[in-house]
């Protein structure tokens, strides 16, 4: 087999070499190929391959020198692949990128002709602050060419492929990463970081600022990205020796620059610094990188730095070694903590490293056998534009009407606040769904904001600007999110318009109670405030039960496929049973798989299968038979040959809301059986082709399965179940809860009352604390003296708020007051004037404190200097008197 393999970059030859010295790659002739004009990339590659292929040259489609413009150039790739892959007879294609500028050319030029894999080079599971409906980051689209297979690091990137958008189908393989996934140093490392070496505390820290080309990569303005870097160096400085390592693609421009900075040691760009050369230094700090792995492997601390205005974030990795933070302050806090004591504060929230790496140790032999099975893929037809609504009907005086009433409503902004937006979950599915539908209609500038890639409130307030709507998709931000309960605060506070999209109902609800205690009183509290949509009328009740005033039940929907093979209308000889969810507990696993044995020991010919990825949240008791098919995660292509492959769709779970697969199920006409608690039941409930069971018992399950079996499904009746769910229905149902323009006129079902009671609720009560570096409270107090001595009010507000959650010094509580006062927050700093007041110390200096920042209030400051400064005399005078017994 003739494999050719595009390369771009030195890494791009090592990644060759490694796949040509694998297990059985002798059989195959390898042909490395490249594409470059002006000769600066060629020759690197030349380079590279010299040292690792042995000898072998990389063929370069262009000569060096031919006069072609860059877009002449890059118009040319296409065609010049298309050429080699036939002169050469080449049967596959190994690609590292099919969304570079070249390599998006090559992918497009030969996916439909014979197979391209895909295999991942580097890390790319980032977050985004901001996710809009248009273009985004190249890493997004990666593996959008349509190849014959991808092969990624681990189940995230495989994730993100799978669920990226709707219709997604790529053919996806957990590999592992080459050089990385099986080196034995670094496995170590994941598991058991080893702690790093003991230092003298106070001894000057040898600190290296890995740099990014953020403003040449057009992810920063230069001027930003080149401001964020001189204040992290200078804060940095207070702790040690500072070098900055340039990236090796960083321009000649901003390498003279860093020459400027004062203090600060430039290391050779073009040199690569590994783990060998890491281990010169106590700590790193970098924005985004794949450097993370060599710093686990040297065994360094490594700071993940995210200034308010990048979008890209690296994703939180629960690790001790590795640490995000979001502003220059908690920079200082982090690396100062690793200065006083010697121990780094690492992440202590986040995915573990496997999920973002998968290790094995035959990486390069799975790739190859991957490359030997890959099939060209059939052409992808355009469905078209299926799934909007249709245009609305009326008389001509009614169309007439409602062009006016458009062209008079002004364009409104939408902002959903979520945590990740993925097809992956139920949870995005639907507002995904939605605001995809909307903007196909309505001119609503929408916008999606990750909370998990924020560090501070302030940055998502400014991100949301002064959007007219938000809406929180689910619960989760308020108990998963150091933020989340404090920006709902914050947004109802300032009279803003929030509603709440909620899908969960009392078994989460108690978990997360018990979970995260604190943050679920603070929601609890918040709940009343804000505006709750439901997917179910049951669920709504249990809302009206917690305080909230007229909850609206909107359901949900899924996404529309342009074709969906129905089930068979009468099940076979041997009936089929499935399940699509993830495998954990609350979904009945054990339930499902002991109605599978129950079903087998009466000898019926039934077979069960399970569509869903496993989870750690399984039990040791739960069963999981063998009698059923673990069909693993899989597209939803295949899902839905799954369903349509299938004759029931058993809903075991002990409580979902209102599960979009039983929704999905009945577009497919299967017959559906669920516990009489899930939502489900009350739109299917005496519908034929469904059952409920009342008991949760595998007695009562089977039952259900075997009387359902034995009826036809009902066509009008699934029909108009279908169209409750369907998107045109739901678009309109949340677009009028939302208040939002739409197709039609809106229409506002929140009584005014209801409004009136979300906007003037009390909002009094503590403040929520932003994320701190966990130490000791005399470390907090140093850390407060030198965020204000530096003017950083936002750092010193974030620390002094936790110092006083554990005391309330009178220094901090003073100089909190002076802050919130200079900022013209007059409630709180009253409040915090009050505390002083009755706390301890020299009562004198104390008062008199308390008239300094009295003075900065304006009017309402005048009653409590004038009782300051009387109360700074009695202290005095008391003082003095006793000193005057004493004497005596």
């Amino acid at each position: 087999m003739r494999i050719a393999v595009f390369v771009e970059n030195r890494n791009g030859v090592g990644l060759t070499a490694r796949i040509m010295g694998a297990a059985g790659a002798g059989e195959h002739t390898f042909l490395p190929v490249t594409a470059d004009l002006d000769g600066d990339v060629g020759r690197w590659i030349d380079e590279e391959a010299a040292s690792r292929l042995g000898g072998r040259r990389v063929h370069n489609l262009f000569r060096e020198g031919e006069a072609l413009t860059h877009a002449q150039f890059l118009e040319e790739t296409g065609p010049r692949i298309s050429e080699f892959a036939r002169s050469e007879s080449v049967d596959r294609l190994i690609l590292f990128n099919d969304r570079s500028q070249r390599g998006s050319r090559v992918a497009d030029a030969l996916s439909g002709t014979l197979p391209v894999v895909l295999v991942q080079d580097g890390h790319l599971d980032f977050h985004y602050k901001k996710l809009g409906p248009g273009l985004r980051d190249q890493n997004w689209y990666y593996g959008s060419s349509g190849p014959a297979a991808v092969c990624v690091w681990g189940p995230a990137t495989a994730h993100h492929l799978l669920y990226r958008t709707a219709d997604a189908d790529p053919v996806v393989h957990v590999t592992g990463a080459l050089g990385h996934s099986d080196d034995p140093d670094l496995v170590r490392a994941a598991h058991q970081p080893a702690p790093p070496a003991a230092r003298p505390s106070r001894e000057p820290l040898r600190i290296v600022l890995l740099d990014q080309p953020l403003g040449d990569q057009r992810k920063l303005p230069a001027d930003q990205h080149r401001e964020y870097l001189r204040t992290a160096c200078e804060a940095l400085a207070e702790f040690g020796e500072v070098s900055v390592k340039p990236h090796p693609s960083t321009l000649s421009g901003h390498l003279d620059w860093l020459g400027t900075l004062p203090g600060i040691t430039v290391l050779d760009e073009s040199t690569l610094l590994d783990a060998a050369g890491l281990e010169a230094f106590d700590l790193a700090v970098t924005f985004f990188s794949t450097t993370y792995l060599q710093t686990l492997r040297a065994g360094v601390p490594l700071v993940l730095f995210s200034p308010p205005p990048l979008n890209i974030v690296f994703p939180a990795v629960n690790h001790a070694l590795l640490r995000n933070v979001g502003s220059v302050g908690e920079l200082a806090d982090v690396v100062g903590q690793l200065h006083r004591t010697g121990k780094f504060a690492g992440n202590n929230t986040g995915e573990p490293l496997t999920h973002f790496l998968a290790f094995h140790d035959d990486v390069a032999e799975r790739i190859l056998t991957v490359v030997e099975e890959a099939k060209v893929r059939a052409p992808r037809v355009d469905p078209g534009p299926g799934g909007t609504s249709p245009a609305l009907a009326g008389t001509r005086a009614e169309r007439a009407l409602r062009a006016v009433r458009d062209q008079q409503a002004p364009p409104r902004s939408l902002a959903v606040v979520g945590l990740g937006f993925g097809y992956t979950t139920g949870v995005a599915i639907p507002v995904l769904t939605y605001t995809q539908a909307l903007l196909a209609q309505s001119p609503v500038d929408v916008r999606y904001l990750d909370l998990s890639a924020y560090c501070r409130t302030e940055d998502v307030l400014d991100a949301l600007g002064d959007t007219d709507v938000v809406l929180v998709n689910s619960l989760a931000p308020l108990w998963r999110s150091a933020l989340g309960n404090e920006l709902v605060d914050e947004l109802v506070s300032a009279g803003r318009k929030v509603f709440l999209y909620a899908h969960e109902t009392e078994h989460v609800m108690a978990y997360e109670a018990e979970h995260h205690t604190l943050r679920h009183k603070e929601m609890l509290r918040l709940l009343p405030r804000v505006r709750v949509l439901c997917v179910s009328s049951a669920q709504a009740d249990m809302f009206r039960g917690l305080g909230v005033t007229a909850p609206v039940v909107v359901y949900n929907t899924v996404p529309q496929d342009s074709h969906r093979v129905r089930a068979r209308p009468t099940p076979g000889g041997q009936p089929r049973i499935v399940m699509v969810g993830s495998m954990q507990d609350r979904k009945g696993l054990d339930l499902f798989s002991r109605v599978a044995e129950l079903a087998h020991a009466k000898g019926l010919p039934w077979r069960f299968a399970w569509i869903g990825h496993r989870t750690p949240r399984i039990a040791s008791s739960t069963l999981v038979s063998d009698r059923v098919a673990w069909m693993g995660a899989l597209s939803r292509t295949r899902v839905r040959e799954e369903l349509a492959a299938s004759d029931v769709f058993f809903l075991s779970s002990v409580d979902d809301p209102m599960p979009l697969s039983v929704v999905e199920a009945v577009q497919q006409r299967l017959r559906v059986i669920t516990y009489g608690r899930v939502g489900s039941r009350e739109v299917l409930d005496g519908v034929p082709g469904y059952r409920s069971f009342s008991e949760y018992t595998p007695q009562a399950a089977f039952d259900a399965l075997r009387s359902v079996l034995a009826e036809q499904v009902s066509e009008d009746d699934y029909r108009e179940v279908e169209e409750l769910f369907d998107i045109p229905a739901f678009t309109a149902r949340m677009t009028t809860a939302l208040g939002l323009p739409g197709p039609g006129p809106a229409r506002h079902p929140l009584s005014a009352a209801s409004a009136e009671s979300a906007e003037t609720a009390d909002g009094d009560g503590p403040e929520n604390p932003r994320a701190v570096v966990p130490q000791q409270l005399r470390h907090l107090n140093e850390d407060f003296k030198r965020h204000v001595g530096a003017g950083n009010v936002e750092d010193a507000l974030r620390v002094g708020t936790e110092i006083l959650r554990r005391r309330q010094p009178v220094d901090v509580l003073i100089g909190m007051a002076e802050l919130r006062a200079a900022r013209g927050q007059a409630k709180e700093a009253c409040r915090l004037l009050a505390a002083a007041a009755v706390a301890g110390g020299d009562r004198g200096r104390v008062w008199s404190e308390i008239s300094r920042v009295a003075a900065l209030l304006g009017p309402r400051g005048r009653a409590i200097r004038q009782l300051a400064r009387r109360e700074s005399v009695r202290a005095q005078v008391t003082h003095h008197s006793a000193r005057l017994r004493k004497g005596d």
